[in-house]
């Protein structure tokens, strides 16, 4: 374990980079804050590079450098000022991870005859993106892609909103093309969330494979998805209200596909 009093060392300098989208890319690393956040991360396999540890820590993070240091995973121990500085936010633990950025290149998906998908169309926010993370894998989502992506998918705040389930379920990035075109290709069916469509989604057929889209927060989705391969469903809504929020949207639509994916044919 090495000890760290400075904040121009190096490896803090480099760590602390990756609060930030340019960061991450030229290090081509993420960082993960919180105890369930690094407890899934961890149990993906993802691999590490750095382990960031308080002074004062509990026993489950003291096993967890156990294991490191078996797998020779370097461990560096700054004291409360510094490790605080290194937190994001206010969310201050006794453990920070920094590993290699999972890859979610499209052409590393694959579908099966009963995948449920999930596709983000530029979805702005990065707590929008870890909210769907979170329902999306509660309700039994197999896959999620990010069509034409506006941020990244492991910025901070998606992993902490997600509580670390983006590291639980198969995710990916393309443009809106590359992501239809993979659905068309594959035979799953698509159903876009629309606020014009006549069809309740209630109707859409879940039982097998499908893939729902969701757009932006407020242009909602691109004309890529329409046409004849596409079938555009809504949420009946109050006329008061004329939208959801896209991760209460995606926690409906895939609520609904476990429903009908439960009832015994």
């Amino acid at each position: 374990m090495i000890q760290i009093s400075s904040p121009s060392n190096p490896n803090f300098r480099k760590a602390m980079r990756l609060h930030e989208s340019r960061g991450r890319k030229q290090q081509d690393r993420i960082i993960v804050f919180g105890a369930n956040e690094i407890r899934r991360a961890v149990a993906s396999k993802i691999e590490i590079d750095q382990a960031w540890v308080a002074e004062q820590r509990n026993s489950e993070t003291e096993a967890l450098i156990e294991s490191f240091e078996q797998s020779q995973v370097p461990i560096f121990e700054v004291e409360e000022e510094l490790f605080s500085k290194l937190c994001f936010g206010q969310r201050i633990e006794d453990m920070v991870l920094v590993a290699k950025r999972p890859s979610t290149e499209l052409n590393g998906c694959k579908f099966s005859s009963n995948s449920l998908v999930v596709v983000l169309e530029s979805i702005e926010k990065p707590g929008n993106v870890g909210a769907v993370f979170r329902s999306a894998v509660a309700a039994g989502v197999d896959v999620i892609i990010l069509a034409d992506p506006l941020t990244d998918i492991f910025h901070p705040n998606s992993i902490r909103s997600s509580l670390g389930s983006v590291f639980l379920v198969d995710v990916f990035a393309g443009t809106s093309e590359q992501v239809k075109k993979a659905l068309v290709d594959s035979g799953v069916p698509i159903y876009a969330a629309r606020v014009d469509s006549s069809v309740n989604y209630t109707r859409a057929n879940f039982k097998r494979s499908a893939a729902v889209v969701l757009g932006n927060e407020h242009k909602g989705l691109s004309e890529v998805w329409r046409g004849d391969d596409v079938e555009s469903v809504h949420i009946p809504m109050n006329d008061e209200v004329d939208s959801l929020n896209v991760a209460m949207s995606a926690t409906l639509l895939a609520y609904e596909a476990r429903r009908q994916r439960s009832i015994e044919e």
